[in-house]
C-alpha cells in the first residue's frame, strides 16, 4: 500500500507544482554494480555462447562478514585454459545432428503425384496419389536453457514433393514448407572452472550489492544489500510501478556436509538489518533463506522475515537438524520478495556464518573489528585539485581522526599495539602508534580509537606535481580474540585521491535528490583557500535515475558568488543570448560522474557556489550521499529567496578545476595509419583485384565469417589479382 501512496503523492506532487519543494527518493539505478555476464551474443538457441561457470565443493566453517570481496567474477573468455566448450544441437537422428538448417514437421508430409488424363492433354491434370513421407524418430533438444533436455518425438520431412507423372524428371519438384514446425540450430555453451585465486570465493552469484556505506551501525566494515535492482544496477522490470517478486538472490557454492551427524550440533546465524540508508520493506515484503538438499534436489524455506522498522542488526541463530542435508553438495541460499522497480525494500545482511559445535547460546559474534570507512585526511573535503592543497598544505591536513570499530563478543580484549601507515607508490612514509588510553575493550560495544595526527603525517608535495593518490593504511590488535578473530576487517585502508575537482561525497549514492518547480536553481557551497583563485573549466555531476527517465530535460549550469552565507551575485551562467544547455547522463564517466564542460573558463576566488538553474518541472534526480552531512552547504531557490535544504547529506557535485592534468589529458590523440587498399568485384567466384597506392602488399589472408583462416599466401602476382576459386 505505502508505494501505491508514494506512486500517487509523485503525480500528486508533480501536478500541484506550486507546492512542491524539494524531494528525496529511493534510486532506481546504481552505477556502482556492474557485472559482466556473457550471455546471447547470437540468434542461435538462447543459451548460446552462455559461460557456465563450475564452482569447487568448500568445506566448513563457512564466515563471511563482507568485509572482502569474496564475490565470483564472470570475466572468462572463450581462450582461457580453464575454458572448455560443448556444442549442442536442437535435433539429432540416430545419435547424429542433421545439418544446419534442415527443417521437420511434427505431422505428415507428402509426395504429390499429378497426371494427365488421357486423350485431353494438360487441359485435365488430376491428382493421381498422395503418398506420406516417411517419418523418423528424432531426439529434439532444448538448447533455450541450460542444463539441456531433450525429448523423442515422431518428425516427417519439412518439405512436400509435387512430382509430374508425365515427364521424365523422377525426383519431382521439392517444395519447402515455409510454416515448418522445427528447424536445425545449435548453441556453444563455455565451462569454466575454478582456478587458484577462485579459493577465496564463497558465493556464486553476484545480484546483490556489496559496499561499505548503505546499512546503520553496521558491526564491521561491508554488508551484502538485497533490492530491486539487479547484478547490472538496473531494476529487474521497467515495464510496471507495481512489479513484485522474487528479486535478489545470494546462493553459496557448494559445501561438504557428508561428514556431519546430527550430534555436531550444526548452525547458521547470520545480522539482517531493514532500510539503513534506503527504503525500509514493507510488512508484505520478506527475506528469506532457504537450504538445498542434494538428496531430493530441492529447495526447502527454513527462515524468513517480513518487512519491519529498526536502524540496528538483529542475530539469527537456526539450528540444522534434518539429514537431507548433510550431504556433499548442500548450499543456502538468501534472496528477498519485494518491488523490482528499483533501490527498493532493502536488506542489508552480514556476519554469516556456518559451522559445527555451535549451541543456541552462540548468538553473539566473536569479533574486534572497524566499523566504518575512514574517513578523508584533508579538511572538509573527499578530494580537491593537488595544485590546491600545494598551495597551503599545512592547512589542508586534518589534525585529529578517530577510528570507529566495533567489538562484538561479551569479552573485554586487551589492545595490543595498533599503528596507522602513510604510504605512496607502495613506498613507507610515515608510520604512526596508537597511544593506547583503554587496554580493554568494553563488551558488546563500540570503541573509538582516536589519533592526533602531527605535522609529520602529512601528504608531501615532493612526490607528485599533477595529481597524486596516497595510502593511508590502519591497523587494530588484540591478544584475546585471536581463535575467532576474521583477519581481514582488522585492516583499514583509504586512498586519499588528488586530481583537479573538489569533493564532498564519498562516490556512492544512497538517493537521489532533486527540485521540483521550472526555474528551480540548485546551488552548491565551496570555499578556496584565502589568497588562492583559479578557474574552473567543468562541473562532474552524478545523476541517479528513479521512476522516470528525465536523460532528456534540460537544465543550464551557473556559478554564483557568496552574500552573507548564502548564494549572492550570479558569476556566470550558460544561459544567455546563445544559450547553452545540458541534460542528465546518466552511468558515464568514472563512478557515473558526467563531465558538463563549461563554455568559457570562469574565475573564482574565496567562497562560490556552483549549480544549475532548470528549463522544466522534473526531478533531475542527482545522487545523493547520506554517508557525509553536508546540509549547510546546499541551498535551492523556487521563486525569489534562497532555502537551506532540510536533508542531511552530500550531493554528488564536483567542480573542475585547470589543472597540469588537462595539458596531459588534452594532447591531441596518434591515430594508426590506415592506407587505402581497393578490393573488388564483392562478390566474386574466381578472382579478387586488390591494390594499394599508399603500400606495397606483402601477404594476403582470408578468413571466413566465423575467423577462420582460409587463405595465407605472399602476394606477389604483378597483376595484382587473387584466385579464390577454391572457396565457397
Amino acid at each position: 500500500m505505502k508505494k501505491l501512496l508514494y506512486i500517487f503523492t509523485f503525480i500528486f506532487l508533480s501536478i500541484n507544482i506550486a507546492f512542491a519543494q524539494e524531494e528525496l527518493v529511493p534510486l532506481e539505478y546504481n552505477s556502482n554494480l556492474k557485472t559482466h555476464n556473457k550471455l546471447n551474443s547470437e540468434k542461435v538457441g538462447l543459451i548460446h555462447n552462455t559461460f557456465i561457470y563450475l564452482f569447487d565443493t568448500i568445506q566448513l566453517p563457512f564466515l563471511d562478514d563482507f568485509s572482502q570481496n569474496h564475490f565470483p567474477k564472470f570475466n572468462a573468455n572463450e581462450t582461457d585454459p580453464n575454458v572448455v566448450s560443448e556444442t549442442f544441437y536442437r535435433i539429432e537422428i540416430v545419435g547424429n545432428p542433421v545439418p544446419m538448417g534442415t527443417t521437420f514437421m511434427y505431422d505428415s508430409t507428402f509426395v504429390y503425384e499429378y497426371d494427365t488424363v488421357p486423350g485431353f492433354g494438360f487441359d485435365s491434370i488430376i491428382l493421381v496419389n498422395k503418398i506420406p513421407n516417411p517419418d523418423q524418430l528424432a531426439e529434439v533438444f532444448n538448447i533455450d536453457a541450460y542444463p539441456v533436455t531433450s525429448q523423442t518425438v515422431k518428425v516427417w520431412p519439412g518439405y512436400e514433393i509435387y512430382d509430374s507423372l508425365w515427364n521424365n524428371n523422377p525426383f519431382g519438384d521439392t517444395i519447402n514448407v515455409f510454416d515448418y514446425d522445427i528447424i536445425q540450430d545449435s548453441a556453444t555453451i563455455y565451462f569454466v572452472s575454478e582456478i587458484a585465486s577462485d579459493t577465496n570465493t564463497y558465493w556464486q552469484d553476484v545480484e546483490v550489492y556489496h559496499n561499505y556505506t548503505y546499512a546503520k551501525n553496521i558491526q564491521t566494515l561491508g554488508v551484502a544489500s538485497f533490492d530491486g535492482l539487479d547484478e547490472n544496477g538496473y531494476p529487474y522490470d521497467f515495464t510496471s510501478p507495481s512489479a513484485y517478486g522474487v528479486a535478489d538472490v545470494l546462493t553459496s557454492k557448494p559445501i561438504d556436509m557428508s561428514g556431519v551427524v546430527l550430534g555436531d550440533s550444526v548452525y547458521m546465524s547470520f545480522l539482517v538489518e531493514p532500510g539503513g540508508f534506503g527504503e525500509n520493506p514493507d510488512a508484505n515484503d520478506s527475506l528469506i533463506l532457504e537450504y538445498w538438499s542434494p538428496l531430493f534436489n530441492q529447495w526447502n524455506t527454513v527462515w524468513r522475515t517480513n518487512g519491519y522498522t529498526s536502524d540496528v542488526f538483529k542475530m539469527n541463530l537456526i539450528k540444522i537438524i534434518d539429514p537431507i542435508y548433510f550431504q556433499n553438495g548442500f548450499q543456502f541460499r538468501f534472496k528477498n520478495y519485494g518491488s523490482l522497480t528499483g533501490s527498493i525494500d532493502v536488506w542489508h545482511l552480514d556476519y554469516v556464518h556456518l559451522d559445527i559445535l555451535r549451541s543456541y547460546e552462540d548468538t553473539i559474534t566473536k569479533d574486534w573489528a572497524y566499523a566504518e570507512p575512514s574517513p578523508s585526511f584533508i579538511k572538509e573535503f573527499t578530494a580537491m585539485p593537488w595544485t590546491h592543497y600545494e598551495f597551503a598544505p599545512e592547512n589542508n591536513m586534518i589534525t585529529s581522526h578517530v577510528a570507529l570499530t566495533f567489538n562484538s563478543a561479551n569479552v573485554t580484549p586487551f589492545v595490543n599495539p595498533c599503528n596507522m601507515q602513510l604510504t605512496y607508490d607502495n613506498n613507507l612514509i610515515e608510520t604512526l602508534p596508537y597511544i593506547i588510553t583503554t587496554p580493554n575493550i568494553p563488551a558488546k560495544s563500540y570503541f573509538d580509537m582516536n589519533y592526533n595526527i602531527p605535522t609529520t603525517f602529512w601528504f608531501d608535495t615532493v612526490y607528485a606535481d599533477t595529481c597524486a593518490d596516497f595510502k593511508v593504511v590502519q591497523f587494530i590488535n588484540n591478544n584475546t580474540l585471536t581463535a575467532s578473530d576474521i583477519p581481514q576487517n582488522d585492516t583499514l585502508t583509504h586512498i586519499q585521491h588528488f586530481s583537479n575537482y573538489y569533493s564532498y561525497d564519498d562516490g556512492t549514492a544512497e538517493a537521489a535528490y532533486g527540485l521540483v518547480s521550472i526555474g528551480a536553481e540548485l546551488a552548491y557551497r565551496f570555499t578556496l583557500a584565502p589568497g588562492l583563485s583559479d578557474t574552473i573549466r567543468a562541473i562532474q555531476i552524478h545523476f541517479s535515475p528513479s521512476v522516470n527517465d528525465v536523460s532528456s530535460k534540460l537544465f543550464f549550469l551557473q556559478i554564483w558568488d557568496d552574500f552573507q552565507g548564502e548564494p549572492g551575485n550570479l558569476i556566470y551562467t550558460t544561459d544567455q543570448l546563445v544559450p547553452e544547455t545540458y541534460s542528465p547522463q546518466y552511468n558515464v564517466g568514472q563512478n557515473g560522474f558526467f563531465e558538463y564542460v563549461l563554455p568559457e573558463k570562469v574565475l573564482v576566488s574565496g567562497t562560490y557556489y556552483v549549480g544549475w538553474k532548470q528549463a522544466s518541472a522534473d526531478r533531475l534526480n542527482i545522487g545523493f550521499d547520506y554517508n557525509i552531512n553536508n546540509q549547510d552547504k546546499i541551498f535551492y531557490k523556487l521563486s525569489s529567496s534562497w532555502q537551506n535544504t532540510s536533508f542531511e547529506g552530500s550531493l554528488m557535485m564536483r567542480p573542475v578545476f585547470t589543472s597540469g592534468k588537462d595539458y596531459i589529458l588534452s594532447q591531441k590523440e596518434i591515430k594508426p595509419w590506415n592506407p587505402e587498399v581497393t578490393i573488388y568485384p564483392n562478390p566474386t567466384n574466381n578472382d579478387l583485384y586488390i591494390a594499394s597506392d599508399d603500400i606495397t602488399i606483402d601477404n594476403v589472408q582470408v578468413f571466413d565469417l566465423q575467423g577462420k583462416l582460409l587463405i595465407s599466401e605472399p602476394f606477389s602476382n604483378p597483376n595484382n589479382y587473387l584466385n579464390v576459386s577454391s572457396l565457397k
